[in-house]
């Protein structure tokens, strides 16, 4: 008996070693990650080998397990015990084992036991009253009971058993009624369920079964009324084209597809869940009833199945519904009507996006119809819509496609802006959807872009010139961006298609811009939109020049257009009216272009690229308007003959075409655009080796001028008036105080016209602006009140109040009407005076701060020659008199970088002994200006500039440090001795630490 009770407890203890180890497989089976459950369903698959010789108890028990375990609740149980399950009974059945008496069917009967809800199968609580922890409890567990059934379903049909010869059809028969029921009665799982079978003709196909297994799933389609569903759609087209020799139930669809021409209308009910009578008499089914975030996988198989060819369907031809037709009818017409669902509407959306990433080139090409196009716009326009983030999303999507394909930009455009969208489509959105994806485009994208875009140009679509002149103002706003950047970012293709692309943008400019063509262009552009249009123009060419490239091959194209569309009129008629005069320096000027191109070619001079550029730009001013470019022509012509003329002009002295050269850069350096700015500081560099003293000195006169109206017209040679005289006589500090646009700060410490006393009287007129800025106001209240007869309120406070109530005749009164006429009149030209000075320092600021950029350029270019040396005085003196902070540091930068780079043999060097005295007056001047007091980076300034002449010196004669120690040696007198002298202490602290550093070169 103990034998025996020994024997027991040590049976129960083998028993539960084997559960834990079964436990802890089962327990890993349901974790969330993957890698866990597939080392857990091979430790349970190798338990059940044929060399195991597994018993029929522990088969059995084992699937209990399993089918159990699909019932779980636990998020990843029922995929592990799925995988599990699938292996197991491939392994088990798949083998005749001896002996066994555990059949496929037992494995049947245990899956439809485990899978068994209990209870309701409605899944419902009826009575309010009833709804508490243990109803939902029943619920909870009645829905996990559906789900084990249908993985338990999917794991019979994936292990392939159903399938082999000893297994009985009317086990397949089974399963099938099994999952029909389930889809039927509960319609939240039928997706899942037509999921499982649209899988199971796959299945079917690969192990090329006999045409009854698909013929049962079929039939029971039809049975079940799940034929026209979406996943009766998604099982039917599977079947269709994997069994084509299969006979189909008739009159369920027209040529037995869904996807025949003729089924369209039902088609599209079908996709979007509508559940509606159809016209013949058949019913669709009936809606899932519930809505899901992700699309329908029926989506997938209809439109990997959509054909813009011709598929024979029994020996005859019939046409499969195209994919654009698909797309209008069923989504654009379906999902994106005006009276869908939002719901509905963001699968239209999820539809859109799965074929921009995933669709061909022509399908993607296919979906920007005209609902969809619209709904995009009004979500994407306002922030708080329903399906605004889904837009945005889209709408990223479109981009990212553009990225990855930027031939792909082409059709995305046509559809955006097209018939089916809109002109202002990232206006109305708030988007920059169009100009990102144009700017990624490639050459052959925008071939067909642009050829739109000029479209829109002519043609906007408005039938009012105001949003006519808008929607052209968008388009040239999309041409511009595309040159912007393809500038800047480059470009993967030749760059002869780059340049191509860029000359055909600016050609369109060019035709709208210059000529008027009223019958091709509907409405009329008007002249606000072709000022615009040549704004572009210059915009454009500034990009290019920003760039670098085609700097003087596209400028001259765009002259060159503009020309040839004046004589051919090709265009329409030419805007710009030029005389023969003029008509003659043009001309001449294209011949010397012509003959620049030429050169060009061979590579002959540098510099030939720098004239092209300029005889370009001057053109183009001319056919702006611009009178003075008129006059340049002629000296650019003047240059160009001394420069690269013939043999015989060569030779010639070439400093006054320098001079010249300088003066027409200048001009243009003027002007208040970045084009002109860039485009000087190009020819400039090209031509800075040549410049002379007088065209240095032309450049200097202006950095001496004044930022103010007096300055102005002292630059530009116009008439004074009183004014300037009022200015000139000590009345500048308004300017000084005021703003300019771009700038950080336009305030120094310390303002000196020329010497202590000037500094002085500079300083007290700053400080007394506010006062005569209350006294101007005071005069005009003044003035008034003594039209008016009255006073101010502050004023006079015991007047008698009775003078005030006597009434004026109508004579009186007209001369009180004169008297206000005449002081509003004197007041407005007061406030115009005003204007014109903060205009005239604008300007004044922004040429000085062009003239600095040549100056750096010249400086980097002609540092070892010894006319840089005449830069030294006007720059410290810029720094130290300037009123605008960014001027007086600007100067400042300049005039270190000079001094940086002038080391070693880099120092200009004196050729002969009438040079030094005048580097020895330089000297004892720049150390004169170190006297002044100015603000800390003058200090530091005047130091460079004193130490860069001493080694101009020294470099001459090592005797000659002599000198400069008694130079700096009277300025350290001047500095004990004299109350006016304000030399900082650095001064003299940089030239000893560069005593230390020469003395050893000066003593060998």
């Amino acid at each position: 008996m103990g034998f025996d009770q020994h024997g027991a407890r040590k049976r129960r203890r083998e028993a539960y070693n084997v559960d834990t180890k079964l436990v802890e497989i089962y327990e890993d089976l349901a974790s969330e990650k993957d890698e866990i459950r597939l080392k857990a369903a091979q430790g349970l698959i190798s338990q059940f080998t044929p060399d195991k010789t597994p018993t029929d108890d522990q088969i059995k028990k084992t699937l209990q397990r399993l089918f159990r375990g699909l019932c779980s609740s636990r998020k990843a149980a029922r995929i592990g015990f799925s995988v599990a399950l699938t292996e197991l009974l491939t392994q088990i059945f798949s083998v005749k084992r001896e002996g066994a008496e555990f059949s496929f069917t037992d494995a049947l009967q245990i899956w439809e036991l485990q899978s068994n809800s209990s209870g309701s199968e409605s899944g419902q609580v009826r009575e309010f009253p009833a709804f508490n922890d243990d109803a939902i409890s029943r619920v909870s567990e009645q829905r996990d009971h559906h789900f084990g059934r249908l993985f338990g379903a999917e794991a019979l049909i994936k292990s392939g058993v159903l399938f082999l010869p000893i297994t009985p059809f009317a086990q397949w028969t089974k399963v099938l009624d099994l999952l029909f029921e389930l889809a039927q009665k509960k319609p939240w799982l039928r997706e899942e369920v037509g999921w499982v079978l649209y899988r199971g003709v796959y299945d079917l196909s690969a192990r090329k079964m006999d045409a009854k297994y698909l013929e049962a799933v079929i039939e029971r389609l039809c049975s079940y009324d799940l034929a026209r569903s979406p996943e009766g759609i998604a099982v039917w087209l599977a079947a269709k084209d994997l069994f084509p020799q299969t006979s189909f139930p008739q009159k369920v669809w027209k040529h037995d597809d869904p996807l025949d021409p003729k089924e369209r209308n039902s088609l599209s009910k079908i996709m979007k869940e509508s559940s509606t009578e159809e016209s013949d008499g058949q019913k669709s089914s009936k809606s899932s009833g519930v809505w899901n975030s992700k699309l329908h996988f029926a989506w997938d198989a209809v439109l990997s199945r959509t054909s813009d060819g011709i598929s024979k369907s029994k020996g005859s031809k019939s046409s499969r519904l195209s994919f654009s037709d698909f797309w209008t009818e069923v989504v654009d017409n379906g999902l994106f009507a005006s009276a869908s669902s939002e719901e509905r509407k963001f699968w239209g959306f999820l539809l859109f996006n799965k074929v921009l990433n995933e669709g061909t080139p022509e399908q993607a090409s296919q979906v920007f119809t005209k609902n969809l196009v619209r709904c995009l716009m009004n979500q994407l326009a306002v922030e708080d819509r329903y399906l605004h983030r889904m837009a945005v999303k889209t709408s990223k999507a479109m981009q990212a496609r553009v990225s990855k394909d930027p031939s792909f930009a082409a059709p995305a455009v046509r559809g955006l802006m097209g018939t089916g969208g809109a002109v202002l489509f990232d206006q109305v959105t708030k988007t920059k959807t169009v100009e990102k994806m144009v700017a990624d485009a490639s050459s052959d994208a925008l071939k067909e872009i642009i050829p739109l875009f000029e479209q829109l140009l002519s043609r906007p679509g408005a039938s009012d010139d105001k949003t006519a002149a808008a929607d052209r103002q968008f388009v040239a706003g999309l041409l511009l961006s595309i040159v912007r950047a393809k500038a800047s970012t480059g470009n993967s293709d030749s760059e002869e298609d780059f340049e191509s692309v860029l000359e055909q943008i600016l050609f369109i400019f060019v035709r709208f811009a210059y000529f008027t063509d009223k019958n091709a262009s509907e409405p009329a552009v008007s002249e606000a939109t072709q000022e615009m249009l040549r704004n572009r123009v210059s915009s454009s060419l500034n990009s290019l020049l920003a760039s670098q490239k085609y700097a003087a091959a596209i400028p001259y194209a765009v002259v060159k257009q503009i020309r040839d569309g004046a004589k051919s009129g090709e265009f329409g008629k030419f805007i710009i009216n030029i005389d023969d005069k003029l008509q003659e320096s043009v001309k001449t000027a294209f011949k010397s272009l012509k003959k620049l191109s030429s050169k060009e070619k061979k590579g002959e001079s540098s510099s030939i690229s720098a004239f092209k550029l300029l005889y370009s730009m001057t053109l183009l001013q001319v056919y702006n308007g611009d009178a003075d470019a008129v006059s340049m022509l002629d000296e650019l012509d003047f240059c160009y003959t001394k420069f690269l003329g013939d043999e015989a002009s060569k030779k010639k002295d070439t400093s006054d075409a320098s001079d010249a050269l300088v003066e027409i850069l200048l001009s243009f350096a003027s002007k208040q655009s970045q084009l002109f700015r860039r485009m000087s500081e190009q020819v400039f560099g090209a031509f800075a080796d040549q410049v002379t003293e007088n065209g240095l000195e032309s450049l200097i006169s202006i950095l001496e001028a004044k930022e103010s109206l007096a300055g102005q017209q002292e630059m530009f040679d116009q008439d004074d008036d009183d004014d300037v005289e009022e200015e000139e006589e000590g009345s500048d500090s308004d300017a000084e105080m005021m703003d300019v646009e771009g700038e950080e700060d336009s305030d120094v410490e310390v303002v000196e016209a020329g010497d202590a006393e000037e500094s002085d009287s500079d300083e007290s007129e700053a400080s007394s602006e506010d006062e005569e800025d209350a006294a101007e106001v005071a005069d005009f209240e003044a003035k008034l009140a003594a039209a008016l007869g009255t006073h101010r309120a502050d004023q006079d406070l015991n007047a008698d109040e009775s003078d005030n109530d006597s009434d004026m005749n109508d004579d009186e009164m007209e001369q009180v009407d004169a008297q206000l006429a005449n002081v509003f009149r004197a007041r407005r030209q007061a406030v115009s005076q005003q204007k014109d000075k903060k205009d005239a320092r604008s300007n004044m600021v922004n040429f000085k701060n062009r003239v600095l950029d040549l100056l750096e350029i010249f400086i980097k270019k002609s540092h070892s020659r010894l006319l840089a040396l005449d830069l030294l005085l006007p720059l410290l003196r810029l720094t130290r008199r300037s009123t605008v902070k960014q001027i007086a540091n600007k100067a400042n930068t300049v005039l270190r970088e000079y001094t940086k780079i002038c080391k070693g043999s880099a120092v200009p060097k004196v050729e002969d002994e009438e040079g030094i005295d005048a580097i020895w007056e330089l000297l004892r001047s720049i150390h004169k200006e170190a006297g002044h007091s100015g603000p800390p980076t003058h200090a530091t300034a005047v130091s460079q500039a004193s130490l860069l002449v001493v080694k101009v010196l020294v470099g001459h004669d090592k005797s000659l440090v002599a000198g400069a120690v008694d130079v700096y040696g009277e300025t350290r007198k001047e500095m004990l001795l004299s109350t006016k002298s304000h030399v900082q202490p650095s001064f003299f602290t940089d030239w000893n630490n560069w005593c230390v550093s020469a003395s050893k070169q000066l003593k060998n």
